[in-house]
């Protein structure tokens, strides 16, 4: 597929959709026209051979150029609009195309597509306007990526899409099958009406359309599915191949490329093979076996190439085979039925950058419970009578959105517990609970939510990060952050780690982190001699608490009535308590008379609130969106015992760091940091917790700005020491005595309570 774009009054924005699309061609062509009124026409093209035809009224003036992705008459195009107007790009009983017309003599762009020919988009850009073939290459010149909240709303509940002329995108436009748009440098759009419609052909008829669309000497491949359906499109492939592909060197038909799709970590219908496989005669397939992990599906980039979400998976797995088989085919025949609207937006996609044409003949049929007799006469007319016994006994069966789901739920419970305006976050969260539960819910609509999760993280939306971007992270420290509390100026020096997972031994393999730091520290030369002065080693009090296995999923909390009530009051002054699943963990933990005390209490006085909460509800952990997993789907519990933890980390570095280090440890902290401020939630003071009296409340300063981090850091130890000076201290600035550092904490911003210190935010 051609890649086509277009400019109109919009300087410098032409190149941008140019690089967008080179995918759909390595090579390109533009051309520029002045318009009528001083209107700027600018027209691109990104093909293997990119062309721009131009109709001039003479030998020195231009009036009109043409940019077409498909086959089409310049010729009869230009006569058409020059006799009908825009109506007149379209020929109905031509093959599916779209052009792109620049016309200097109006100054203005007429977008057509011819049947349901490649896509176009179009956006408002300034004082102009933009088109081109993809909607993110719209994004990429300058296009805000907003979703269209009422698209994304009606595709998660009927599962709808490319249906009408709006995008998921609320900026761009859709030109439809059939339509033709006129732009002008008024920032108008008129559309000429389409004269278009998706018909609905039956069974044999789509299945054999969809193999006369391939060339008699195209190597096709069959993307086999399991039960009739798949059996009757191979069957009629195999006929197909017998009267007119016949190996011209003897009389037998050459093998026909299946391929099968099967999730092996799922119950055993989704992870068997079509049983007729194993009764196909030798040679007359050739087949390949796709096996898939639903965690491992590379969403990511399958949206960065389709620009918009897809109402189901089966989608997902004609892409990643057409992806690696491309060179290998030029057309893969599809068997799975499903929304049909958005299957000219995927094939339009995978041609452009595979050069595989997909054909998805079922998806434009009646419903399969409809045409089950026509399907079983086909296997019956073109297969053998033993394999056709083997398609009616089918075993095997597709992968159903639920078990997909519940196979992911605690990342399908990251992506929803994130705030969209399209769907409540507590309501959000629900359906997958009683999915986990065995109740009957609508599986196709969350599946669907979930895609649209993956296709915003995907764009680029900045309320989402992808976790695993923190393995590019270096594996030392990321940098020194300095901050003055009590007098000293002390360096913050953050440790990358792995990702700590529930039941990890944390504190062993945090004194590895932390020897491994100190190592590749102590060669520079101001931290050498820094760290011969008190020291601390602090770890997050999140991830101690996700080592102990106190995470609670977000798919396994069901909220009362008094959960969501009490959360509804916290919002304001306890937000960590803010949601319903938040608030019942809390009451589970602590009890419904001293949570709803303490939080009744918030509104009146924050110290009385602390003092009537129970420490299990005062150190929850809410979801929050890019936050590691599982803290993004899950709310975690305060850690158990932090100051043994705290005690333990000490022990271990007692055996991990040369004498030295150990001989200057001023001690080992468990932290926490939220919006309510820091709590040193356990300390065990070193060897040398002399140097630096009243040090919890220090440590608890030193933290309030949470130099951890709260995204995908990665970066759960810190280690604190004196800031390095700019210049070599001498012996006796060397010698200074700490104890006399002026510990006084500042009016208002600490507090004790209980075995902690919390210290507030100003």
């Amino acid at each position: 597929m051609t890649g086509l774009a277009a400019a109109l009054n919009a300087p410098g924005s032409i190149d941008a959709l140019a690089v967008a699309l080179a995918p759909r061609g390595a090579d390109g062509a533009l051309c520029r026209l002045d318009g009528r009124g001083g209107t700027r026409l600018e027209v691109a093209v990104r093909a293997v051979m990119p062309a721009i035809p131009r109709v001039a009224d003479d030998e020195e003036r231009t009036v009109a150029a043409f940019a077409v992705d498909g086959v089409a008459s310049i010729t009869a195009l230009d006569a058409g609009y020059t006799a009908r107007g825009p109506a007149g790009l379209i020929a109905s009983d031509d093959d599916p195309y779209a052009v792109i017309l620049a016309d200097a003599e109006r100054g203005e762009l007429v977008l057509a597509r011819n049947g349901d020919g490649p896509g176009l988009y179009y956006a408002r850009h300034g004082d102009g306007w933009l088109v081109a073939s993809e909607p993110l290459a719209l994004v990429s010149a300058g296009v805000a990526a907003r979703p269209d909240v009422d698209v994304i709303r009606r595709f998660i509940e009927t599962g709808l899409c490319d249906d009408t002329e709006r995008t998921f995108f609320a900026l761009v436009w859709r030109v439809l099958p059939g339509e033709a748009v006129v732009l002008t440098a008024d920032g108008s759009a008129t559309s000429s009406g389409s004269w278009w419609e998706r018909g609905t052909p039956s069974a044999s008829t789509a299945l054999r359309s969809a193999l006369r669309a391939a060339p008699a000497d195209a190597r096709a491949g069959v993307l086999l599915g399991p039960g009739l359906a798949g059996a009757a499109l191979l069957g009629t492939a195999l006929l197909g191949t017998a009267l007119s592909r016949t190996d011209r060197r003897s009389d037998r038909a050459r093998p026909v490329a299946v391929y099968t799709a099967t999730f092996p970590g799922l119950r055993a219908p989704a992870s068997q093979m079509p049983a007729i496989l194993a009764a196909m005669p030798y040679g007359t397939i050739r087949h390949v076996p796709y096996t898939f992990e639903p965690s491992g599906l590379d969403l990511d980039a399958f949206f960065r190439d389709l620009g918009e979400p897809v109402p189901d998976l089966d989608l997902y797995l004609l892409w990643a085979i057409a992806k690696g088989r491309s060179g290998e085919v030029d057309t893969l025949l599809d068997t799975a039925l499903g929304e049909p609207a958005c299957v000219a937006r995927v094939c339009d996609r995978i041609s452009a950058r595979y050069g595989v044409v997909v054909r998805s003949p079922l998806r434009e049929v009646e419903p399969v419970g409809l045409i089950g007799d026509e399907l079983e006469s086909i296997v019956g007319q073109t297969l053998p009578p033993a394999v056709a016994r083997y398609a009616g006994t089918d075993p095997a069966r597709a992968a159903t959105a639920g078990e997909i789901v519940l196979w992911l739920r605690d990342l399908v419970a990251a992506a929803l517990a994130v705030p969209r305006p399209w769907h409540d976050r507590t309501g959000g969260i629900d359906p997958l609970r009683r999915l986990a539960a065995g109740e009957p819910i609508d599986e196709e609509s969350l599946l669907r939510a979930y895609l649209v999760e993956r296709w915003l993280r995907a764009v680029g939306d900045p309320g989402t990060t992808d976790a695993s971007q923190s393995d590019d992270l270096p594996e030392s420290d990321l940098g020194t952050d300095d901050l003055e509390v009590a007098g000293v100026t002390w360096a913050r020096l953050p440790v990358h780690t792995e990702v700590f997972a529930p039941g990890d031994e944390l504190v062993a393999k945090a004194a590895w982190y932390v020897a491994d730091a100190l190592t590749e520290q102590f060669a520079v030369s101001l931290l050498r001699e820094t760290l011969r002065g008190p020291w601390f080693a602090a770890l997050a009090g999140k991830v101690v608490a996700v080592s102990q296995r106190r995470v609670c999923p977000l798919w396994d909390i069901k909220p009362s009535l008094a959960a969501r009530v009490l959360a509804r009051f916290a919002r304001r002054w306890l937000p960590r308590l803010g949601e319903a699943w938040t608030m019942q963990v809390a009451i589970d933990h602590g009890g419904l008379p001293r949570v709803a005390a303490g939080t009744l209490a918030a509104a009146l006085s924050m110290d009385r609130s602390e003092r009537l909460l129970p420490q299990t509800a005062a150190t929850l952990y809410p979801p929050r969106a890019g936050a590691v997993a599982p803290a993004d789907g899950a709310v975690v519990r305060g850690p158990f015992n932090p100051d043994d933890v705290a005690e333990a980390l000490l022990d271990a570095l007692h055996y991990s760091l040369p004498p030295h280090l150990v001989d200057t440890l001023a001690g080992c902290a468990v932290v926490s940091v939220d919006e309510m401020g820091s709590r040193l939630l356990g300390f065990a003071p070193g060897p040398y917790a002399h140097a630096v009296p009243h040090a919890e409340p220090i440590v608890a300063e030193i933290f309030a700005d949470n130099p951890a981090g709260q995204g995908v850091e990665c970066t759960p130890i810190v280690l604190v020491c004196p800031a390095p000076q700019p210049r070599t201290a001498g012996p006796r600035e060397r010698a200074r005595d700490f104890a006399t550092l002026d510990t006084t904490a500042k009016a208002g911003r600490s507090v004790s309570r209980e075995r902690g210190v919390t210290t507030r935010p100003t």
